[in-house]
């Protein structure tokens, strides 16, 4: 009876209140999607808007049939997520998802070793602290941090723990000192987290420890954490991998509070895939043979 073209170019009307709006976040012609309303309301037999000189304005059968619309439209992106995440497996393609200091310092030499065995296979890597949605298609595996329980919709396996702790510059301690134990972190310059790192257990424990008056910068990712610390503004936490590499100091080992649990996440349509479960398999042996170096051990 009508095109789902139709309900997106509606939507979008809907969003951006006028058509000269839709059609510029649509890339389209204003007078295409002027048009495509009106044979909509034509096709439905309705009218969906009020034409103002302020711009459209739903009427009471446009907002019954918007979040109808809404719904046709989480389908049809599930559907393309889903059809996508299929093309990747046939086309032996497995997009990995994971935080960037795990992608810099464990998973390209895996990725790399693994390629040298299937060679035909390719690794797409996400690079990201955000979680994708495994269940959308977004990504196929995912290696992730979490302190809530896993969806029973996932098939997660344990990775080894990552050591965290507090790090600094060396100009940093010549200048103040470093703090040697979580009492003495009231004393000195200290630079948090925030959004999704800052929920974190790790995260809120730093903040429990620090001076209001002395927090003096905030970081979204560990990678900006790394830059604020090198910058000398203060103290920070990362993990081990990621401080001991970036040339910083230790203020204290790590600490069992700090540490948090990882996984290989994947779903079980993904999981019957050969070549995502072989892949990882793979990572799983070789991270948890690094189990001393994730979790910061001086060896």
């Amino acid at each position: 009876m009508y095109e789902w073209s139709d309900l997106r170019i509606f939507l979008a009307v809907v969003r951006a209140g006028s058509t000269l709006g839709a059609a510029r976040g649509l890339g389209m012609n204003q007078t295409t999607v002027s048009r495509r309303i009106q044979v909509l309301e034509h096709q439905l037999g309705l009218a969906l808007f009020a034409r103002r000189s302020t711009g459209y304005a739903l009427t009471e059968h446009g907002r019954t049939l918007e979040a109808a619309a809404s719904r046709m439209e989480t389908a049809a992106l599930d559907f393309e997520c889903e059809a996508e995440r299929l093309r990747r497996l046939v086309s032996g393609l497995i997009r990995v998802t994971a935080p960037e200091t795990m992608f810099t310092h464990l998973l390209a030499p895996i990725v790399a070793a693994y390629r040298q065995e299937h060679p035909r296979v390719q690794i797409e890597q996400v690079s990201s602290e955000a979680h994708c949605d495994l269940e959308k298609g977004e990504a196929d595996i995912a290696f992730r941090a979490t302190e809530s329980p896993i969806s029973e919709s996932l098939i997660g396996q344990r990775l080894p723990d990552f050591g965290w702790t507090l790090y600094c510059s060396p100009i940093y301690a010549g200048k103040h000192g470093m703090p040697a134990s979580p009492e003495e972190i009231r004393g000195h310059s200290v630079i948090v987290y925030e959004k999704a790192l800052g929920q974190t257990a790790r995260g809120r424990w730093l903040v429990t420890q620090a001076d209001p008056q002395l927090i003096v910068a905030r970081s979204n990712t560990v990678m900006n954490m790394v830059g604020l610390l090198k910058a000398s503004l203060g103290v920070g936490l990362l993990p081990c991998i990621e401080g001991d590499n970036a040339g910083l100091l230790r203020c204290f080992e790590p600490r069992s509070e700090l540490g948090g649990m990882w996984w290989l996440l994947m779903t079980p349509e993904v999981q019957r895939m050969p070549e995502a479960r072989r892949f990882a398999e793979f990572a799983v042996v070789r991270l948890r043979g690094q189990r001393r170096l994730l979790r910061g051990e001086r060896i």
